[in-house]
């Protein structure tokens, strides 16, 4: 189950609080996150929920539209009614609005794939996604989430915070590899988010796709990181001295152009 979705303790003691309503969102983040659909079964040991229960809240969230049942399988997969939770996002967000011209010249320049993530828990989320070459299908959608210690732009937020944040963080976290190059080791994460702190930018080599690899800024509000402009390049195609060499200088402008024009 997400850490994101689960509610502290005095969260769930107030009594504005919607227990039900709480359980519901689970469900949908489970599903978020699932590799392909789920059934009851597998819903209630993800969520920590009894199958009754689960029962239930899929019973509700498809008659509202937000999950379909696959009739031979019995598995359950959200909608294209979510798609609207992420343009009403998109749409009226005045951070997202003012970004993308910004995103739209870096992909321009580089001609190469460009992202704009933010954080949300403990992994960052891309809201924008602009595909440069023929890449993977899937790292061209947005809402699309990675773990912060292993995104490029998450390594930028960490490298913000103090050492003991950061040691904190790494003790809490689920430090699952999506790769054979992710980085699993707290003292080996922590050593490259040092590194993104005295550059003050990021670059991951394979660690969330293989044969990818990702140049980061961060983009910040005041003494605030709020997010990471992203440039992701084929290994085959781009050299780490050719990123940043080539890359870098472009990333940042966009960066700081992004920090100025930001609401």
């Amino acid at each position: 189950m997400p850490d994101d979705v689960k509610a502290p303790k005095a969260i769930e003691d107030e009594p504005r609080y919607l227990t039900s309503v709480a359980r519901g969102f689970r469900v949908l983040e489970e599903l978020s996150v699932a590799p392909g659909p789920l059934t009851l079964s597998e819903l209630a040991r993800s969520t920590g929920l009894t199958v009754p229960t689960v029962q239930r809240l899929t019973a509700t969230l498809t008659d509202a539209g937000y999950l379909e049942k696959e009739p031979d399988t019995k598995r359950y997969r959200s909608t294209v009614k979510t798609v609207d939770l992420l343009y009403s996002y998109l749409s009226r967000n005045e951070f997202a609005k003012t970004a993308w011209p910004h995103l739209v010249r870096l992909r321009e320049e580089l001609k190469l794939d460009v992202s704009l993530s933010v954080p949300l828990g403990s992994s960052m989320i891309y809201v924008h996604r602009l595909p440069g070459y023929r890449g993977n299908f899937e790292n061209t959608l947005p809402g699309k989430r990675l773990p912060m210690q292993l995104s490029a732009s998450g390594r930028c937020h960490l490298a913000a915070k103090s050492d003991q944040d950061v040691q904190s963080f790494l003790a809490s976290s689920d430090l699952t590899p999506l790769t054979a190059r992710s980085l699993i080791e707290p003292e080996d994460i922590f050593a490259a988010i040092e590194e993104s702190r005295a550059n003050g930018y990021c670059l991951v080599e394979q660690e969330t796709s293989l044969g990818l690899a990702t140049i980061a800024c961060p983009v910040t509000r005041g003494m605030e990181v709020v997010a990471g402009v992203s440039v992701h390049a084929p290994i085959a195609a781009a050299s780490r001295e050719t990123l940043v060499e080539r890359v870098l200088p472009t990333l940042v402008s966009v960066a700081l152009a992004i920090c100025s024009s930001s609401p």
